[in-house]
């Protein structure tokens, strides 16, 4: 997981995350909405959200496969999927610091990975897809 890196004066600085998000998605959509003003309300410019409604698909990855899982892309060049991407949203986000720790943890990733991949985001992508029709 990449960490922060020493900006000028010493001072730590965040890179910068896309946050690609199904906002039509019930759960999904509130929840980053709540990230969303949680990063103006701290001025937290390193996050830019992007609703995959809008069309604004990163090249190289379909509609459906963003919609499956949350994508964080850091500084435009790699991409993060499912809970590597949430460590890495938290790791910016008051209050989720904590969080991200936690889910960063040996022990605890591959569990929480193992969750989310095989509970979590194919069942809320499923309940969107039931929705949609």
């Amino acid at each position: 997981m990449q960490g922060r890196a020493a900006g000028r004066g010493g001072e730590l600085s965040a890179p910068q995350l896309e946050v690609f998000y199904n906002g039509d998605c019930s759960i999904c959509g509130p929840e980053i909405e709540a990230y969303k003003r949680l990063a103006a309300r701290h001025n937290i410019e390193t996050l830019i959200f992007t609703p995959i409604a809008a069309g604004l698909l990163p090249k190289g990855y379909a509609r459906d496969t963003l919609l499956a899982r949350l994508h964080v892309r850091v500084q435009g060049e790699k991409m993060l999927v499912g809970v590597e991407a949430f460590i890495a949203l938290w790791r910016q986000l008051p209050y989720f610091i904590w969080l991200a720790r936690a889910l960063d943890w040996v022990p605890m990733r591959p569990m929480a990975g193992l969750v989310y991949d095989r509970l979590l985001a194919p069942f809320l992508y499923q309940r969107f897809l039931r929705r949609r029709v």
